[in-house]
């Protein structure tokens, strides 16, 4: 593809929610990511909304004059200027705006609904999909969502970073598409983070679900995680839960990690201060630690090996060498 000529035909395909093949939407994102500032007047632009009356009058050549110096100059201008017109005539009756700029395009026929939300803020956004489903929205994340019937499925395309609570719809599934990978599931919790290309990643909260990247496949569960670094596709443990969905966790799981920092978290945690006698810190633990239990400290001495001494029940204990 030639970029230079080819991008107005991509961002007349994006402002109109057209569908976009992979290798197209790379190049855009190439664009967008060269451009940032130019892309976002274009965006405002074409996201001013439309004062709806009985009678739609709406100016397409004046619509056209406002968009037709922020992009690149190509030999095919008359037919793109058609093009142009003719979507934003059709647009301009379609549109409408919800919340934190979401928006519907209703298609002809038995064609798909597609929604599109984007999160132009500072902070997360939450937002309901129409099959119940729920989204949070990272700032600077957009997402496309389209219910193309039971056989097709639902489907949403992202950019940036959103966590989606997948709704069961008995069977259908649910599926995920963003520049670097795509991921389907029946009904599940994760967190999907495209924002940085070299720390793209899914993180399964509940359930399972399967990632797909670069002719590469796997399947995650409940607090596993697949990146993907240096162009392959790897399946591990989420070590620490709590760090990458947020929020305070009733369980803390430790994945081979200095006992020094363990007793760290459990203070900042509980309030509990767990001292420990030379030599100990050594020790590597992996466990799940639910905060609820009374019996914290003596978990991990179990775990390395040595005993526990109580200085002040349920708030401080001491760990020392058999």
């Amino acid at each position: 593809m030639n970029k230079n000529e080819d991008i107005n035909e991509l961002l007349a395909r994006y402002f109109a929610h057209e569908p976009l093949t992979l290798v197209q939407q790379r190049a855009l994102d190439e664009w967008i990511s060269a451009n940032g500032q130019e892309f976002e007047r274009m965006r405002k632009l074409m996201e001013t909304p439309v004062r709806v009356s009985k009678e739609i009058h709406f100016d397409a050549e004046k619509a056209w004059q406002k968009i037709e110096p922020r992009l690149q100059e190509r030999p095919k201008t008359v037919a793109f200027r058609r093009k142009m017109t003719f979507i934003w005539s059709a647009a301009a009756s379609l549109l409408l705006l919800l919340g934190i700029g979401a928006f519907y395009l209703f298609r002809t026929g038995t064609e798909e609904q597609l929604i599109r939300y984007a999160n132009t803020g500072t902070k997360e956004q939450r937002v309901l999909l129409p099959d119940s489903s729920e989204v949070i929205l990272y700032p600077n994340a957009t997402l496309a969502y389209s219910f193309s019937g039971k056989e097709e499925g639902r489907h949403a395309r992202l950019r940036g970073k959103a966590f989606f609570q997948v709704k069961k719809m008995h069977g259908i599934p649910f599926q995920v598409e963003t520049a670097l990978l795509n991921v389907e599931v029946l009904g599940t919790s994760f967190l999907v983070d495209v924002t940085r290309q070299e720390k793209a990643g899914v993180y399964v909260k509940t359930g399972k679900v399967r990632v797909e990247a670069s002719s590469q496949e796997v399947v995650i569960e409940a607090n596993e995680k697949a990146e993907l670094k240096d162009g392959a596709l790897q399946a591990d443990t989420i070590s620490r839960p709590q760090d990458v969905f947020g929020g305070e966790q009733q369980v803390l799981v430790f994945e081979r990690t200095p006992v020094t920092e363990v007793v760290s978290v459990i203070a900042e945690k509980t309030g509990m201060r767990i001292d420990l006698e030379k030599g100990l810190e050594k020790n590597l633990i992996t466990t799940r630690i639910s905060l609820s239990e009374p019996d914290i400290a003596s978990e991990l001495a179990f775990l390395c090996g040595c005993k526990c001494e109580t200085l002040v029940e349920g708030k401080h204990y001491r760990l020392y060498e058999k």
